[in-house]
Formats: structure tokens, sequence, C-alpha cells
């Protein structure tokens, strides 16, 4: 049989995307599967369900990849400022 993987995009505004992904998370190692988890907003820093991963040994392996929330007014960042933070992230 043909081993196949499986990717999850969790987005939206609001709680719960990690409480949903981390429940996805725990049924896979569950099931023997390793997992790959990616955050592109979250810094990596400071966060509980970061070490409570940690404790499921390679099973698991976390890349964070933001500099935590970032937010902007209009009102005092130029559009041509906006738009090249917009590439990097």
């Amino acid at each position: 049989m043909e081993e196949r993987g499986l990717i999850l995009v969790n987005t939206g505004n609001g709680k719960g995307k990690t409480t949903a992904a981390l429940g996805v998370v725990l049924r896979a190692v569950g099931q023997g599967f390793k997992v790959l988890i990616l955050q592109f907003i979250k810094s990596g820093n400071g966060y509980g369900e970061l070490a409570g991963l940690a404790k499921l040994g390679d099973q698991v392996e976390i890349r964070s990849m933001g500099k935590g929330f970032i937010y902007y007014n209009r009102n005092e960042v130029g559009e041509a400022e906006l738009a090249r933070h917009k590439e990097a992230a």
C-alpha cells in the first residue's frame, strides 16, 4: 500500500485553531504517525502547548516561523512599508 501524508490547515480569526490542531496531533501520535507542525505567526516562545508537545519525543516536530503578532495602523505606516512587511512574512 502506498504511504501518503496528510496536510491540514487551520485558519481564521479568534481562538481554537491551535486546540483543534493539537487534538489531531494527539490522535495521529496515538496511531503511530509522525507529525510536523508549522506555525506561521507564533514565535515559538512561551507557549505551554509547545512544552507539552516536547514531551512526546521525536514523534512531533514543531517549526515556529513567526515573530509573534504584529499589528499595523494604516494611518501611521505607509503602504510601501506594509507591502514590505507582507512580503517578508
